[in-house]
């Protein structure tokens, strides 16, 4: 048995660390989501959607419920309370994860380089033109007071 667990441990390992990048995106949120619903939704800026105040809410009953039903004579009731909070934890988990890995894609720094440029090179045309008319009704009023 040690061995067993000796080499999927190895397997688990080699596996882990041959390929970070496909298994790095959504996986912290999952981790955080897993232990706290909602909480992978909000490091995916989700906080407040509808999804997310469902899962907080049958949170807090399935807390309420377990704890209520815990006290009652016969353990195997507790499951009713037990059950929604386990399920809740593994969808929320996997909610968190399917969205990171949607969101997982790289910023666009060269077309945001791009229009930063654009940017500043109308604002340097506006403030050229906005000189060159200063400069004329300038030399019009000089003009005029001669």
């Amino acid at each position: 048995m040690k061995k067993i667990s000796f080499y999927a441990l190895v397997l688990f390992l080699a596996v882990s660390l041959a390929t970070p990048s496909a298994f790095a995106a959504g996986v912290k949120e999952f981790g955080a989501s897993l232990l706290l619903p909602t909480t992978g939704q909000t490091m995916n800026d989700q906080f407040g959607t509808t999804k997310t105040k469902i899962m907080a809410g049958i949170e807090v009953a399935a807390i309420t419920a377990t704890v209520i039903l815990g006290f009652v004579p016969g353990g195997a009731i507790v499951w009713a309370g037990a059950g929604p909070l386990l399920a809740n934890h593994l969808w929320s988990a996997t909610d968190a994860y399917v969205n990171a890995r949607k969101n997982d894609k790289e910023p666009d720094i060269q077309g945001q380089m791009l229009a930063a440029q654009k940017t500043l090179d109308v604002s340097r045309q506006n403030r050229f033109e906005r000189e060159s008319d200063i400069r004329q009704r300038i030399l019009r009023a000089g003009e005029e007071n001669r």
